[in-house]
């Protein structure tokens, strides 16, 4: 059995929490997920931080997740969000949230109308299938009809 040594990246958290069915999980999870040890958190302050977030997104699961984290942690000015990892600046989850969801909601109808249209393309292939082995089943009677007709004709 392999074994790994130190952290996950917080971007592989969120991919195996959901991400990648399009389901991010929420920021309670998120902090849960990069600070426990042995499946609970250890530290006083971790675990009231994980119940703070834990009440934030239960109050009002819609609220974007820069909200959360300015609530919990107060102002996100510099070029690290608490909950995000390095290279994540405020300005870049503030800014188009709106236009994020949008985008999020648009890709889940995609998804959606894919299934959909992936199922109704099977149907009809079948369909297609089965009318074509009928059309080749009467062209072969229709030869046969055609022989016996020259054979008669013949006579």
């Amino acid at each position: 059995m392999l074994h790994h040594i130190g952290s996950k990246p917080i971007r592989e958290i969120i991919y195996q929490k959901g991400g990648k069915d399009g389901n991010p999980p929420d920021l309670a999870t998120i902090f849960f997920e990069t600070h426990k040890k042995d499946n609970k958190l250890v530290e006083p302050e971790a675990i009231e931080k994980h119940a703070q977030l834990q009440e934030i997104v239960q109050a009002d699961p819609s609220l974007p997740s820069i909200e959360i984290v300015e609530k919990c942690c107060g102002p996100q000015t510099r070029s690290h969000v608490f909950g995000f990892g390095g290279g994540v600046k405020a300005n870049d989850l503030k800014g188009g949230t709106s236009l994020k969801a949008e985008l999020f909601s648009a890709l889940r109808s995609s998804r959606e109308d894919n299934k959909s249209l992936n199922e109704e393309n099977k149907f009809l292939n079948e369909e297609n299938k089965s009318l074509n082995n009928r059309l080749s089943t009467l062209e072969n009677e229709m030869k046969e009809i055609m022989k016996t007709k020259e054979l008669f004709a013949a006579q």
